[in-house]
């Protein structure tokens, strides 16, 4: 079997389309074991079902990120389109073969280690277990249809948002011969055009991009495929400066107008109806300082909604500032949206992180502009009451454990998810996961090494999301497949009745525990000296 020069893949938890319900993706960050409705059973038919392929063994969807670097190989000229493959893990050992010199493969939470996954599984997570991502992921490299070809001097290549947490140790452990950290449309194409010539490179490796190749607007490749859950990428950075933040540390830029209608176009072509506008903030497209230009916001949501065949529309992340100092702006594109395609509602996700402008002054001190740090609870929750007449759904997080926390920034937490309690959405408490080493700031344990004043905060967000949960899943599984729907009711109407009972439980319990240490403390005679 000849193969393809160029395989480029990813594991199961990120080749798949959910069902058609793009948030799904986040139960990857649960562990397979320990939660009975998150076996890989269940999940793997009613869930992360694999994408299709053609009779080529090209994937007819992929992550968002794979499809930029397909494009950069073939653009610059690396290797032409029948070179090259992007192709689903289950069918790898029909596309790899005797012609086969690199399989690139893509990393988003690879060992476990990002935000998400640090809460749920894991040392510090809800069950100390692996999570989806950090399984896969392994499963995934060191396969045997991977290795036996790396064996026969096939080079393999990892890059993507989660290159970061695989340093030498775990490269040498898992047969990973690169690593390609950051962006990497410039930096992939001289490493794989090396490897193809020939080069006798030092493995393994880890390359990093240096600043001049970071590409520019230009740069940034369309689309040869359509992208799992419809991913079009608007901009890309942030700006805002918060410390805890990787996107952050991108130099913002945002795509022309016509390059983003290009790749809803090609999304389109292949059958991918359900397009999400990705950027860190969708209602700064086009600003480059923290205001938002209305006119280039509703243009692009206006041309984006005259594209032949799309079924729904919606943005990936918006920040809650924009939304209370910009609401024009976010009522004119939601009801635009809402109107032409039949919607109830758009959902989104953001960072409210905490309550506390103690702890917003400290570590993201732009995040509010142009309100102050001071006004920060009440611009989130002026953000969730727009929202809430909006029919906009805030998928919300907040970080637990910042470096300088104290119980007041985490009481003051807690009074403001209270205070949102009677606006639609979802909130999730995250713990705090430097992007570098923090030698400094001590790792928490999301339960066990959780203080009191935590355990009130889980509690207020708990009840919070166990209001509304139901609701939203309900809305939101419309437009999933049928299986997909069956099982996410089956799975809320699980967490709301038997799972919301035990929590109940267990935070009565861990309060009551916590309120008997401190009261046998406090009877402890303090001894003169």
């Amino acid at each position: 079997m000849e193969g393809y020069k160029v395989v480029l893949t990813a594991d199961r938890t990120l080749m798949s389309n959910y069902g058609k319900g793009l948030f799904y993706g986040f139960i990857a960050t649960s562990p397979p074991k320990g939660y009975p409705l998150t076996s890989p059973w269940l999940l793997f038919r009613f869930v992360f079902k694999p994408v299709k392929a053609d009779l080529k063994g090209r994937a007819i969807l992929a992550p968002q990120g794979l499809r930029k670097i397909e494009a950069s190989l073939i653009e610059n000229g690396v290797v032409s389109s029948e070179e090259l493959v992007v192709s689903p893990p289950e069918i790898l050992g029909k596309v790899i073969g005797e012609k086969t010199k690199i399989v690139g493969i893509e990393a988003i939470d690879p060992l476990g280690m990002g935000p998400a996954s640090t809460t749920m599984s894991g040392t510090y997570g809800l069950i100390h277990e692996e999570s989806y991502t950090a399984w896969q992921f392994r499963r995934l490299v060191t396969s045997e249809v991977i290795q036996k070809a790396r064996n026969k001097g096939v080079k393999v290549v990892v890059g993507g948002p989660g290159a970061w947490q695989v340093g030498l140790d775990v490269m040498k452990r898992y047969g990973i011969d690169f690593v390609v950290e950051g962006e990497g449309e410039i930096v992939a194409p001289k490493l794989f055009k090396r490897i193809l010539e020939g080069e006798n490179l030092e493995t393994p490796i880890r390359i990093k991009a240096r600043f001049d190749e970071v590409p520019s607007i230009d740069q940034i490749p369309l689309l040869k495929g359509a992208t799992v859950g419809g991913v079009v990428e608007v901009s890309r950075g942030c700006g805002r400066g918060c410390r805890f933040c990787a996107p952050t540390l991108r130099r913002l830029r945002h795509r022309k107008l016509e390059d983003i209608l290009k790749d809803v176009e090609t999304n389109l072509k292949f059958g991918q109806n359900q397009i999400c506008l990705h950027a860190e903030d969708i209602l700064r497209y086009g600003s480059y300082d923290f205001t938002v230009k209305h006119e280039k916001v509703v243009k692009l949501f206006q041309k984006t909604l005259e594209a032949e065949g799309i079924q729904s529309l919606g943005p990936s992340h918006i920040a809650l500032v924009s939304i209370a100092a910009y609401p024009k702006t976010a009522k004119t594109v939601v009801e635009m949206t809402l109107s032409k395609l039949n919607q109830q509602w758009m959902a989104f996700q953001t960072g409210i992180e905490t309550g506390s402008p103690h702890l917003v002054e400290m570590h993201m001190e732009k995040k509010p502009y142009p309100f102050k740090p001071s006004q920060w609870p009440e611009v989130v929750e002026q953000a969730f009451a727009i929202c809430a007449d909006l029919n906009l759904v805030p998928c919300a997080t907040i970080i637990v454990n910042l470096p300088g926390e104290t119980e007041d920034d985490v009481i003051k937490t807690t009074e403001l998810v209270e205070k949102l309690y009677p606006y639609k959405s979802l909130i999730t408490p995250l713990l705090y996961v430097p992007f570098q080493e923090d030698s400094s700031q001590k790792k928490m344990r999301f339960i066990e090494d959780a203080k009191p004043y935590h355990i009130e905060l889980y509690r207020a967000v708990w009840k919070h999301d166990m209001k509304w949960m139901k609701a939203l899943a309900e809305e939101y599984s419309r437009g999933n497949n049928l299986v997909t729907r069956f099982f996410i009711k089956f799975f809320v109407w699980f967490i709301s009745t038997y799972a919301n009972k035990h929590a109940t439980k267990f935070f009565e319990e861990k309060l009551a525990e916590k309120r008997k240490i401190k009261e046998e403390i406090a009877l402890v005679p303090s001894i003169k000296v």
